[in-house]
This record gives C-alpha cells, structure tokens and sequence, in this order.
C-alpha cells in the first residue's frame, strides 16, 4: 500500500498541519502501509522534523515569500494550483510506484487541484483533510476535526459525494495521548489547587502571544504556580525574546523547544495556556483545562464552538490583560469543571477511526467493518452476547456467568494495558474481538472472537480478523477452536492461518 502526502508548514502555515499528517503517517505505517510525503519549501518550513521520523521526502522547491505573517490562506501555498499539482504528479512518477492512496492537508488547495490529481490517479483514493469548510472538494474522504462539525455543513462543497468524517470523533491524535490519557485525569481529578502551568502557543508563534502571558503572569503575581514550562516550535522566530522574559520571572520558567514528549509534559501539569488546532483536542484527550488562545483567523469556528460549550476561549488580536486574567481565575476556580469538560470534547480514538476507514475492509454486502476499543458502557452488550445460545455452544466454559461476575472480569481486561478489547461494528455493534497476551508456539496473543446471531454468515467475522491483523501488525495470533466448532475451523483456514494442531491455529 503506497501512500503520498501533501502537506506544507512556514512562517504562515505553522507547523501543526505537518504534525498531524505525521501523526496519520506513522498509524498507517505501522498497517504496513509506506507512506511518501511531498512538501514545499516555504521559509520556516519544518521539513527535517518528518525526515527524523524515517519517511520517504520529496521536495518541491520554493519562491521567495512575502516578510511577515500572510493572512490570507490561499496565500500560503506561494504559487498556483495548476502548476502545485504538475509538480506533485512529477515527484509521484518519480518515486515510481503507483499511488493506492493521496492525502492532501493544505488550506491553499481545493477542488482545482484534486480534480487535476484525481483525473492523473484515477483509481487513488483522494482524502482531504480540512478544517474550513469553505472551499469545493473533489475527494473520496473528507475529515474534518472541528468541533461539532457536521457533514451537512459540506454540502454543495462536497462535489464527488466522498465520505465526511466529521467533529472531533475523528480528530488526528497522537495515539501516545490516549496511552496516558487515564493515568493523567485520575492524577488531575486528585488535586486540590493547580500548580503548574503548560504554555504552547503553537510551533511558531508569530505574534509572539508567549511572551506577552509570560510577562503577565509576573505582572498579577499568581502565587499558587510554582511550575510554569514553556513549548515553543523550532521554527518560532521569537525564542530568544521568551527566554529573556523567562530568564526575569519571579516563578521558575523551563523554555523547551521541539518536544517530543508532549504527552509526558501534559500529563505532568495541572492546567494549560494554549493555542487552538490540533493541540486542543490533545488537551482535551488528557483532562487537561485550557485557557484557549485563537491566533489565526481560521481558528475562529473552534473558538466560537469551544466557547459556546463552556470552555475559556480568548482572542489573540484583542488580548487584554485585565480578560487574560479574569479568564485563568476562572480557570483555577472552577478546575474541576473545565476538566470534565475537557474530557467530554474528545475521547482519542479518531486516529484508528480515520485510519479504518481509509483503508477499508468490507463484508460481504460491502459494508465496512470497523474496530473500536471497549468501554464500561459496553459492559451489557458484552454480557448479552455472552448470553446467546451460540456463544455458550462453543465457549470454553458453556455455563451463561453471573452479572457481577461478568461485570468484575470485563472490567479488569479493560484495565489490562496488555489486552486489546474491541467491538465490532458493522454500521452497528455487532460482535467482540479481544486479544490476550500468550507466550504459546510463537504467539503474541490469542485471538478470542464471537458475534451477535443475526451478524453471523455475512463475512464480518472474516472481516473483523483481517482487520485486528491490520490493526496489530506483526503480532502473532493464536486462535483455540474447539473440534465442533466447524464454521472457526474453516473460517481460519481461509485466512491463511497455520494448523499447529488439531484446535490451533497460528497467524501467518
């Protein structure tokens, strides 16, 4: 599966449209997938930050920019569409292989550009990922992470009546952040008073917003920080100037520059001051409440939402010292509410649920088959199906559980980091696959797997195991059929499983 994508960071752009691409890269990569990016070099462009991360880069040169920030977003792309897609198409041959998928994070192209590479790669799926809604789209998929976002919002702009995957369901998060997700809210739902501070006004910072909260934090002299830590982007043009503020501050300040360990710091302190876009919704995946800053004029739909919800939102272009702090009174006043807030906007699991349904595994009828992790709120479904005469038929113990102890067990392999517990969804619930861990002939983990009567002879349990394989690429499956059970018997033969012995079966 060949992969491109376009993308482009600068001065104007910022960095987090190539964050978030590098985010979605790595979670296909690791299906199997290779993925190839094609970006521009703009001024302050962050190209060295994808090659770290061992992807395949190809470059299309750049002109000479305009000084300063350019607010125009049609703007950025610092040429015209017709000759961008010549361009692309040029390195795509060269990389000669063909394109199964193209992605494309940029706001400066639209339609124009799609239809000129959808018409060279015809058979390519196109996915376009936006946050305006306010441009045509020629594409198979559109993702749009806004907050409350909807597909009809899309419209007459969605032109080839591609798939939209809106709102923050599908937001693009790091998979780093819901590794520590719960570990953070529980750490944060025991505190008293907040007293670290997270800063991260975005990878550059172009009006320089850092040094201005720094210089009133100091000026209003809040005594409960005793932390405050600083995360600016390598491209930021202002790093010295915050050091300097940082370096004259009566509380300890830490300027770090290109973190990786973003989770780690969002873990570690109690409340943010932050930009709007991507890191948004990562704060809000690790419980931790925001005074949210709007720096751009395209961010203004998830301030305006963001703000109609509950959450802190200010304004970058009309920031003022007096609303600045009557905000992160708020915010310390009022902790706890603005975390359960925080937590309801976003749960995580966007970047599996894009990444399923860009590359697609279909049931018989054509429906795509998903999978997604288990909660509590699961916990009667689960039980129910447990509950069918033909789960107990070829279970390993043919007695129905009690609830409680239904409940205790499916709670304790939710809390197990070793286990992967999905759902399978075929447009609706409609069975359980979980994954154990096992040291047994060569396996990983041992594949368990029953579906919901009406769900069974239509492929989807087929689809569903080639999906976990996808999901968990490499790892070994043993999977344990009982001599009776001859629909299990066959259904992992014809995926290509090894019989080892004679109720065995071992992933390839």
């Amino acid at each position: 599966m060949n992969i491109f994508l376009r993308v482009d960071s600068s001065l104007s752009i910022g960095t987090g449209h190539i964050i978030r691409s590098l985010n979605l890269a790595k979670a296909l990569r690791n299906t199997g997938a290779e993925c190839h990016f094609i970006t521009k070099q703009h001024t302050g462009h962050i190209i060295p930050k994808i090659e770290s991360q061992d992807f395949i880069v190809s470059i299309i040169p750049g002109e000479p920019e305009s000084e300063g920030y350019i607010v125009d977003e049609k703007s950025w792309l610092n040429g015209t569409q017709p000759q961008d897609a010549h361009e692309f198409i040029t390195l795509v041959e060269q990389a000669a292989v063909k394109p199964d998928v193209i992605i494309v994070d940029h706001y400066s192209l639209d339609y124009e550009w799609e239809y000129a590479i959808k018409k060279q790669y015809p058979s390519a799926r196109l996915v376009v990922i936006d946050d305006l809604c306010n441009r045509p789209h020629c594409a198979d998929i559109i993702i749009d992470q806004t907050f409350k976002r909807t597909p009809e919002e899309y419209g007459a702009l969605n032109k080839a009546h591609g798939l939209i995957l809106s709102g923050t369901p599908y937001a693009l998060i790091n998979p780093a952040f819901v590794a520590l997700s719960a570990k953070s809210i529980t750490r944060k739902k025991a505190l008293q008073e907040p007293k670290s501070v997270l800063i991260t006004m975005g990878g550059v910072d172009a009006q320089n917003v850092t040094e201005t909260i720094l210089t009133w934090l100091d000026v209003f002299e809040f005594t409960c920080f005793e932390k405050v830590t600083v995360v600016m982007g390598r491209a930021s043009p202002h790093q010295s100037a915050v050091r300097e503020a940082a370096k004259h501050a009566r509380f300890p300040v830490e300027v770090l520059v290109d973190v990786d360990i973003m989770p780690e710091l969002m873990l570690e302190h109690d409340l943010a001051i932050g930009a709007l876009g991507g890191t948004t919704w990562e704060r809000c995946v690790m419980g931790l409440p925001a005074v949210n800053i709007a720096i751009a004029d395209n961010q203004m739909t998830i301030a305006e939402s963001l703000r109609s919800s509950g959450a802190i939102v200010l304004y970058a272009n009309s920031l003022q010292p007096q609303t600045f702090t009557l905000a992160l009174i708020d915010l310390i006043t009022h902790y706890k509410e603005h975390m359960l807030l925080a937590m309801n906007i976003c749960d995580g699991h966007g970047m599996s649920r894009v990444v399923q349904n860009i590359l697609p595994q279909p049931a018989r009828e054509g429906i795509n088959v998903m999978l997604r992790p288990a909660t509590e709120n699961d916990i009667d479904f689960v039980y129910k199906l447990q509950c069918e005469p033909q789960t107990r038929k070829f279970a390993r113990t043919p007695e129905i559980p009690a609830y409680d102890d239904h409940v205790a067990w499916m709670k304790r392999k939710l809390n197990d980091e070793r286990v992967k517990f999905y759902i399978i969804e075929c447009e609706i619930p409609c069975g359980v696959l979980r994954l154990d861990p096992i040291e047994h002939c060569g396996a990983d983990v041992e594949i368990s797997i029953f579906m919901t009567e009406k769900s069974q002879g239509k492929g989807i349990a087929s689809a569903a195991i080639k999906r976990a394989m996808m999901l968990n690429n490499g790892v070994k499956l043993l999977a344990t059929v009982l001599a009776e059970n001859t629909a299990s018997h066959l259904l992992f033969q014809r995926l290509g499983f090894t019989k080892i012995s004679n109720s065995e079966y071992l992933s390839e």
